[in-house]
């Protein structure tokens, strides 16, 4: 549920960072592209089990967007706020490709708005040194989206293939850096709903990430979307969001009513991901300060001028009291921190964004993550077992 700020196009320098990009990703990582991706091999996970084991609740943590290319150190302090107000043990930092709409096949880094390797790898490890476990999500956003666009309806039609040299570029180019800095995770996705049925694509993709990047690789799907992805066993843990319509519009529905709904889909969930057999990392939970968070949580835009941080904090309670005993989740990621001090614009508890730095949400978060640290400890049977039947 990635939201930005200025979207303002500049052609002549986002193709200058586009090639530069591709000449350096190509370099780098030793990767020749020539009309996208195929390959002869087996799968990069296969077998039974992931590559790399996870344990329960191992990834608790909040996530940061990073909006901006200016080397300075907004992010720094941002980084410390996180660490003196939220009781983690992870972030995950995000950080964005664009292309120009979803017709478009060319994906580019506005270095004006991503920050640059050197800074990148700063800010991992200054989380590092803070005792937290990165994990690093690369985004594709849409420059100019037409009306209801956005990365899940990607489809460039007869030029898939160079829609996949490009986003292989994007993804290796974020590989190295996350090999480089000791990265936990790295994200080889998030929510491209209309690439999934491209299975080959996907894991020729994920092969080459693991010949430059040798932690824990994932890729978050859609909450509606898991089931469809058929590369899971190439990865090592199913990413998936959280955002499922719990209530109807004007309903003020209590931590009780919430649990009953999360039953269901919890039931669901489990049942799908014991023939899977990896473990669950739930990459986005978050629901707006607004009045509409139980009913719809992904839209952001609906009710922004009428906060209900009680409402915004009831979700969170009831998610974390219906997956708190679960050994196949691997990690909760809370949809997300604010990007500075001045992001919130006065009273906390009147921002209707996602963050819940400020508002009783953020109790919540604290108290459901100092419980899990304390009864979970350093080692633990592994997530990745199948799960047991609801």
């Amino acid at each position: 549920m990635t939201t930005h700020g200025n979207t303002i196009s500049r052609q002549a320098g986002r193709w200058a960072v586009l090639g530069a990009f591709v000449l350096a990703v190509a370099t780098a990582a030793g990767v020749r592209w020539a009309g996208g991706l195929t390959t002869d091999t087996a799968p990069a996970g296969g077998g039974d089990g992931p590559q790399r084991a996870s344990q329960p609740a191992e990834f608790l943590g909040i996530t940061l967007q990073l909006h901006s290319g200016e080397d300075w150190d907004q992010y720094d302090k941002v980084i410390d706020e996180i660490t003196a107000n939220a009781t983690i043990n992870s972030i995950a930092l995000t950080v964005f490709g664009y292309q120009e709409n979803c017709q478009s096949s060319s994906i580019f880094i506005d270095q004006r708005r991503t920050p640059g390797k050197t800074t990148l790898k700063r800010l991992i490890k200054r989380a590092q040194d803070k005792g937290l476990k990165i994990t690093l999500m690369p985004i594709v956003l849409l420059e100019n989206p037409g009306q209801s666009e956005w990365r899940g309806k990607i489809d460039p039609k007869e030029k898939w293939p160079a829609w996949w040299e490009d986003y292989g570029n994007f993804i290796l180019f974020y590989a190295e850096i996350a090999a480089d800095s000791g990265v936990d995770v790295l994200m080889v996705g998030s929510e491209l709903i209309t690439t999934e049925k491209f299975t080959e694509e996907w894991r020729t993709l994920i092969r080459q990430v693991r010949d430059v990047f040798k932690g824990h690789l994932a890729y978050s799907a859609n909450w509606d979307h898991y089931e469809v992805p058929q590369f899971w066993d190439d990865l090592d843990l199913i990413g998936m969001t959280t955002y499922y319509e719990l209530a109807g519009q004007n309903a003020k529905p209590t931590v009780e009513e919430l649990k009953a709904k999360w039953a269901t889909i919890r039931a669901n969930i489990l049942k799908w991901q014991a023939k899977v057999n990896r473990p669950i990392m739930f990459t986005e939970v978050g629901w707006p300060n607004q009045v509409s968070a139980a009913w719809e949580p992904w839209n952001y835009y609906r009710s922004p001028d009428k906060p209900d941080p009680d409402l915004q904090a009831r979700c969170f309670q009831a998610f974390f009291e219906t997956w708190e005993n679960d050994p196949e989740v691997a990690g909760f990621l809370v949809w997300e921190w604010r990007q500075g001090p001045d992001d919130m614009n006065g009273d906390p508890k009147k921002d209707t964004s996602y963050v819940p730095y400020g508002k009783p949400a953020m109790k919540v978060i604290n108290d459901f993550f100092k419980k899990k640290m304390s009864a979970d400890g350093p080692a633990n049977n592994t997530a990745s077992r199948p799960a047991k039947q609801p």
